[in-house]
């Protein structure tokens, strides 16, 4: 019981650590397909961590379940370049077919990246570019094989009535080849409540059709909470959800 309350009152004061303005709030890359079009300012650093990343995918050759514990790590080595150390922290998995049912879990795989942004003229649109190598740390099923990059970019363009719309594309490199492109409309409800809708098309090792949606509450500029989830419509996962927190550290 003390813990609890001592979990509770750490909690508030984090809450109330910084001074409620919309215009200071952190970008973060949680949750969509897509990135932020902007990095974390430098010595900063963002926690960002999947509590329950779930995907379901059912075809002709058997039924498969995840639940995924995303972690990602973004600081800032100076102003508009940031570096990421990612991981699936924790993985279990569940999957069937005609030989039978099998259940695996342990750590899967990791990622290193270098995000920067791009020069910009005006303050309505920002972007920025992301270059990831992943790396094969876990165990097969979970990870494991061979080692993989991805070159990502996303513009935003800001709107009237504080909405935007963004444009996320990437291409997978290496042993996978692919590439995703992701257009999006993000829309806040108040000074805390914000939302977005997404769609998703993609090839080779990214193939498929998706459409998505979630929602953040951000009652801190330095803290966030995230729900979200994502249909595939045609090649991809049947259903993708998450719900997720992030923090950041100055």
């Amino acid at each position: 019981m003390v813990k609890s309350r001592a979990a509770c009152i750490g909690l508030l004061v984090l809450l109330r650590a910084a001074p409620l303005y919309a215009q200071d709030a952190a970008a973060f890359d949680r949750p969509g397909i897509g990135f932020a079009s902007t990095t974390v300012p430098r010595g900063s650093l963002a926690w960002e961590q999947g509590l329950a990343d779930v995907s379901t995918n059912h075809d002709a050759s058997g039924r498969q379940r995840q639940w995924v514990a995303d972690t990602l790590l973004r600081y800032g080595l100076r102003d508009g370049l940031e570096l990421q150390l990612g991981a699936d922290s924790y993985a279990w998995q569940h999957a069937s077919d005609v030989s039978g049912h099998w259940r695996a879990q342990g750590m899967g795989n990791s990622r290193l990246g270098l995000k920067m942004s791009l020069p910009s003229h005006t303050d309505a649109f920002s972007w920025a570019m992301l270059a990831t190598a992943s790396l094969p740390t876990g165990r097969a099923p979970i990870g494991g094989g061979t080692r993989g990059y991805d070159l990502g970019i996303t513009a935003q363009w800001a709107m009237a009535n504080d909405c935007s719309f963004a444009l996320y594309a990437d291409h997978s490199l290496g042993h996978e080849r692919g590439w995703m492109l992701s257009p999006s409309y993000n829309f806040n409800f108040s000074q805390h409540w914000a939302g977005y809708l997404e769609a998703g098309i993609g090839s080779g090792s990214q193939r498929g059709r998706m459409l998505g949606s979630g929602l953040t509450w951000q009652p801190s500029p330095r803290f966030q909470l995230d729900v979200s989830a994502l249909r595939g419509v045609q090649g991809a996962a049947d259903w993708q959800a998450g719900l997720g927190v992030s923090l950041l550290i100055r």
